[in-house]
């Protein structure tokens, strides 16, 4: 097979709903990795923004767009794997940034201990200006995995919209093998009040508890359970969210949870 033909060795999926205001620094973060033998599969998930005109700019070769009607994050990012022919697989959002470096890095790393299913590493948090405000060191923001361990972690499910990333990173961690951490940002990740997480943090409670509920119940993580309902009513109450706490409380006596009536009387107070 002539080299040109041959498939990349890591795929990027960057599935993107309306996000014009900041794709082309995501865009142009994956294309001037330093690591160049990879390919970028962009989703458009219904946009109706100048997204497909910022695309159609473009003449590199390395870049894949696929549209699709709008269907969420899950399905976006499914239909990218989907498309994806690399043996190492990576996704990131369309207002987020990598360093130039992160893929060369985190590729040798995986070529270098075999047994880790994916690697991630640190980042720092920007702001929508674009400044440096802090750093994380546990977020799995920026990663890199192996295609045949998502293949044992399964698809993205749509049923835990906000949290698909934690459910699938989970189930891969349980099926393929470790995440190993390294030490270092690569990866700006930022935070903006048009951003999914900042919008929906409040939502992410019921769902968070309906996905680690599910994981626990498959035998996927251990979890004291009453500790995670009682983790999820606190952080919806600071957030004043009363939907959500009704939604936990009725969530844990439809299971017949053991502190059911217990949980009712915190909701309460």
């Amino acid at each position: 097979m002539p080299s040109s033909q041959r498939p990349p060795s890591i795929s990027i999926i960057l599935p993107t709903y309306n996000g014009a205001a900041y794709i082309r620094e995501s865009l142009d973060s994956c294309l001037n990795q330093t690591f160049q033998d990879l390919e970028l599969i962009v989703v458009v998930d219904g946009s109706t923004d100048d997204t497909e005109a910022i695309l159609n700019s473009y003449s590199d070769p390395r870049l894949r767009v696929f549209k699709q009607n709008n269907q969420g994050l899950p399905a976006a990012l499914n239909s990218g794997s989907a498309q994806a022919r690399g043996r190492f697989l990576s996704w990131t959002s369309d207002d987020n940034i990598y360093l130039p470096e992160a893929m060369a890095v985190m590729w040798q790393y995986l070529r270098e201990h075999p047994q880790a299913a994916m690697v991630c590493t640190d980042c720092v948090i920007i702001d929508g200006s674009g400044r440096i405000y802090s750093y994380n060191r546990h977020t799995w923001a920026c990663f890199l995995y192996r295609a045949e361990a998502a293949a044992l972690a399964g698809p993205y499910r749509p049923e835990f919209p906000l949290v698909e990333d934690v459910d699938f990173f989970l189930r891969l961690q349980h099926y393929a093998g470790p995440i190993d951490r390294i030490p270092r940002p690569y990866y700006k990740y930022r935070d903006h009040k048009a951003s999914l997480s900042s919008m929906q943090a409040a939502k992410r409670q019921f769902v968070s508890l309906r996905l680690h509920y599910d994981l626990v119940t498959r035998g996927v993580e251990r979890l004291d359970l009453k500790e995670l309902f009682w983790d999820r009513l606190s952080i919806s109450a600071l957030y004043g969210d009363h939907q959500s706490m009704d939604a936990i409380v009725q969530f844990a006596q439809e299971h017949n949870a053991p502190f059911a009536r217990e949980l009712a009387t915190r909701r309460n107070f």
